[in-house]
């Protein structure tokens, strides 16, 4: 509950004034508030195509010369199959040609198309009739990345 007021003290209807500033400011005007920073431009994603592109190429030959130098029933690709080894081996490094010539696109995918054929003239030709060997796997996945590398690359019509 509330009291009645005092009838010994005066009503004042006015509030009190607000208290003095602190010494030294007297009545100077506040510093201007410095505007609020442009708005950022949003950020643009970054192309991830040359690098998807550059690993699949490094694993055509990681994946071709891996196969080719593990032995496996007593055969290894280098020694047993040379010529067809060296094929394949070059035929993959030809993928690493878009990292280090920036040439034409077209003319680049027409290189790396002729190479992934030969790659899959080789796979089907050596590769298929012994696919139960281990290194078969990774000879048939070094196919699919040169496929996979050869549609991603640009100069594809």
């Amino acid at each position: 509950m509330t009291q009645p007021p005092d009838a010994t003290q005066p009503v004042n209807p006015m509030p009190p004034p607000p208290p003095a500033p602190p010494g030294g400011t007297g009545t100077q005007p506040m510093p201007p508030v410095p505007p609020p920073p442009p708005p950022r431009a949003p950020r643009q994603p970054a192309d991830r195509g040359p690098l998807v592109r550059a690993v699949l190429a490094v694993l055509v030959v990681g994946l071709t010369v891996l196969a080719l130098a593990v032995m496996v029933n007593g055969q290894r690709g280098y020694q047993d199959w040379t010529t067809w080894a060296i094929f394949a081996t070059v035929m993959a490094a030809a993928h690493l040609l878009p990292l280090v010539w920036k040439g034409e696109p077209r003319r680049v995918w027409d290189v790396v198309a002729l190479a992934t054929v030969g790659l899959v003239f080789y796979w089907v030709a050596l590769v298929l009739p012994f696919i139960g060997y281990a290194t078969s796997f990774a000879q048939t996945m070094a196919v699919a990345c040169a496929l996979a590398h050869l549609w991603l690359l640009p100069g594809r019509r």
